[in-house]
């Protein structure tokens, strides 16, 4: 169904009278002499009862849950781009009332809507076409600036009803540009998660999404926890995972390993390869997260506390899956992979059989290189099925022994044995300075050293002692 409606005031009514969703609670006004308003949507609201202008506001006020509105204003000329008066309440009713009737002298119509908080763990953004734009902490607006995270719009969708619980309320076919709102608590006249601001119909849209973080999103739950919760919503096989975050409520998703033991892993706001803890049984969370918090000058370095569902470990590693299958790189080692993360265990050869299954999880990553490009992932075989427990894009990936390519004036190498930190701090001394670093140690190009390099973009190369 096409709904051809200009007017801003008139396409919120229509999201009502039309079924389309929820609205934000609202009055509007027109220019000139007008005094009656075009349209009151408050809850409770009784039409047979007369309010003045300033007593349909203060109502509007008091029903609202932050006690505060906002005012948005349009002319037929000017559609968009017009200044929003954010967040007033019932002590500016003199303000509110002058600005209405300025607008009215201007020339332009005036939307008093409720302000709704934020800053309440949801998100706000645009759905458009096969796209998904969202950021926490903004409005809609967000989609207009750097960091904002963009989805294909079926894994976007997923990933919120994943994390909030309920599936958002986006009732419009793919040709309109939707802006919408999403809530923990129930928002709006309906008293539902979802608020949609605005729609416009658009002709031919034809965008194609490629994830891309860290994003202000990925920031807002872990790192660690978006990458998973991308690979999940890709169908492939992820531990069940409970995510205990600082910004929303805990959420769950994966796949029931067959074990009932717990991983205990910290989530930072963007990946720090080999820093931050990761346990195989469970221990204090507040006590962790005091103790992680304190390896960083940052105020929050830890976004999340994730419990994970532990896996038989066959076998484990780390890949990487590039656009060329004769490109990837297969890493790991019997049993559990911590060791050969860190640079604390070498790498060793691993049966045809693993190679054959982590090559076909592989190619099903490769199905969607559109969207993620070159990811790396770490991975458990349990000799039956591979598990993804970590998820990453890669700035560069490695062919051979190259980490990161580059021409360099020098190389300078680095015993792996003394660790990541120590390559942490070379890292921060020649950053910009045109110079390479050589691993010395018989370690994978997918351990969390090349992550390190990665991250940086230092050129870099790996040199094995015996392999």
């Amino acid at each position: 169904m096409e709904y051809k409606i200009d007017m801003k005031d008139e396409k919120l009514n229509s999201i009502i009278e039309f079924g389309l969703g929820n609205i934000a609670q609202f009055i509007s006004y027109a220019p000139g002499n007008e005094r009656e308003p075009r349209f009151i949507h408050i809850n409770e609201y009784n039409d047979k009862e007369y309010l003045s202008e300033r007593e349909l506001i203060i109502k509007l006020i008091n029903s609202a849950p932050s006690k505060a509105i906002n005012i948005r204003s349009y002319s037929l000329e000017t559609m968009k781009g017009n200044k929003l008066i954010y967040n007033k309440n019932i002590n500016d009713i003199n303000e509110i009332l002058t600005i209405i009737e300025n607008n009215r002298k201007n020339n332009k119509y005036s939307i008093i809507n409720e302000n709704i908080d934020v800053n309440d763990g949801g998100v706000s953004g645009v759905a458009l076409g096969e796209i998904i734009e969202f950021s926490p902490g903004d409005t809609p607006k967000c989609v207009d600036k750097d960091g904002v995270c963009l989805l294909p719009r079926y894994i976007g969708i997923d990933i919120l009803e994943k994390i909030y619980g309920f599936r958002p309320e986006i009732n419009f076919e793919p040709d309109y540009r939707v802006e919408f709102s999403i809530h923990p608590k129930r928002q709006g006249l309906r008293k539902e998660h979802t608020i949609i601001w605005e729609y416009e119909k658009y002709e031919n849209i034809n965008y194609e999404p490629m994830i891309s973080w860290p994003n202000n999103f990925s920031k807002f739950i872990g790192d660690k926890a978006f990458g998973l919760l991308v690979a999940d919503s890709l169908g492939l096989r992820v531990p069940k995972t409970t995510v205990i975050s600082r910004n929303v409520s805990p959420f769950v998703f994966g796949k029931k390993t067959g074990l009932f033991e717990k991983w205990i892993r910290t989530c930072p706001v963007s990946k720090t390869p080999g820093k931050y803890y990761t346990g195989d049984s469970w221990i204090d969370p507040f006590e962790l997260m005091n103790v992680e918090e304190s390896k960083s000058n940052k105020k929050i370095n830890i976004a999340s506390i994730l419990s994970q569902n532990a896996v038989e470990a066959k076998f484990s590693g780390a890949s990487i899956i590039e656009e060329d299958i004769d490109n990837d790189i297969i890493e790991g080692v019997t049993g559990k992979g911590d060791a050969f993360m860190i640079g604390e265990e070498d790498y060793n050869n691993l049966p045809k059989e693993v190679i054959e299954e982590i090559k076909r999880t592989h190619n099903k990553i490769r199905s969607y290189y559109k969207y993620l490009g070159k990811v790396s992932i770490e991975w458990v075989y349990d000799g039956k099925y591979v598990w993804i427990v970590q998820l990453n894009q890669l700035k560069s990936s490695g062919r051979k022994n190259v980490i990161v390519k580059g021409n360099p004036e020098k190389y300078i190498k680095f015993d792996v044995k003394n660790g990541l930190d120590a390559l942490r701090k070379i890292i921060w001394d020649i950053k910009g300075k045109n110079i390479g670093i050589e691993l010395i140690g018989n370690i994978g190009i997918t351990s969390h050293f090349g992550d390190l390099l990665r991250l940086a973009n230092i050129p870099s190369k790996l040199k094995r002692n015996n392999k």
